[in-house]
């Protein structure tokens, strides 16, 4: 009977880690700089390590993360270069995404983003919890996919694993601040797609995208980069 069996899809599980880290880093849970190590990965979830070694590898690919001559892995650290030119890049492509989104994207989608904005809200009033990277993530993305485009979807999800850890940096900071200019930036945002006005939604979205980064490279310390701490898994589990 033995051989009825059929063997276990390895790949998938491979895939699943991949996923889990990928939004990870889309969410914020990993900071620039971030030392990650297979053994915690693989401990909070829940796996062995073999396909904790192949994610990592597919991310180091994806220049996410970076290989270290120690053959350690961290989160690509902080280079004021890498993230200026980041932000420009974010603020054509993903003002263009939300252009179309503005123009063509179903009805709902102005009430869709106003209750991911009052979940972002809540989240701030009830103990700044990280709940509002997640948050702040779906905002963007709900757009971004209402845009209708998989091309531009994929390369602003690609833009997204260099862009997450950035925002983690921000939120560790503990101030609320740049998180509340967000909200009432996104606000604009929502009322330009409510009015179906392409240019004004690309406009406050390029904003948003802008006034996080000041504000980011005017509080981010540069030593910061230098004190690598294990990242943060418990979120992982």
């Amino acid at each position: 009977m033995i051989e009825k069996l059929s063997p276990l899809d390895i790949r998938t599980l491979q895939e699943r880690v991949y996923q889990k880290l990928r939004d990870a880093l889309y969410q914020g849970r990993f900071a620039a700089g971030e030392t990650v190590t297979i053994r915690n990965i693989a401990a909070a979830l829940g796996t062995s390590a073999m396909p904790v070694r192949e994610a990592l590898q597919r991310l180091v690919a994806e220049k996410a993360l970076v290989q270290l001559p120690s053959r350690s892995v961290t989160v690509a650290p902080f280079a004021l270069e890498a993230f200026t030119e980041l932000t420009r890049i974010r603020m054509s492509i993903e003002g263009m995404a939300t252009d179309r989104a503005a123009k063509y994207g179903p009805a709902s989608l102005a009430d869709t983003l106003e209750a991911i904005n009052a979940e972002m809200q809540m989240a701030i009033a009830s103990g700044f919890t990280e709940d509002v990277l997640d948050a702040n993530k779906r905002f963007h993305f709900a757009i971004y996919e209402a845009a209708d485009m998989p091309q531009l979807l994929e390369i602003i999800s690609n833009l997204w694993l260099r862009t997450g850890p950035y925002l983690g940096m921000a939120y560790r900071k503990g101030s609320s601040v740049p998180f509340s200019m967000g909200i009432m930036i996104h606000s604009r945002i929502i009322a330009a797609i409510r009015a179906r006005d392409g240019r004004k939604a690309s406009q406050g979205l390029a904003l948003d995208i802008w006034a996080m980064a000041r504000w980011f490279k005017n509080h981010h310390l540069v030593n910061d980069t230098g004190d690598q701490q294990p990242a943060v898994l418990s979120s992982l589990e």
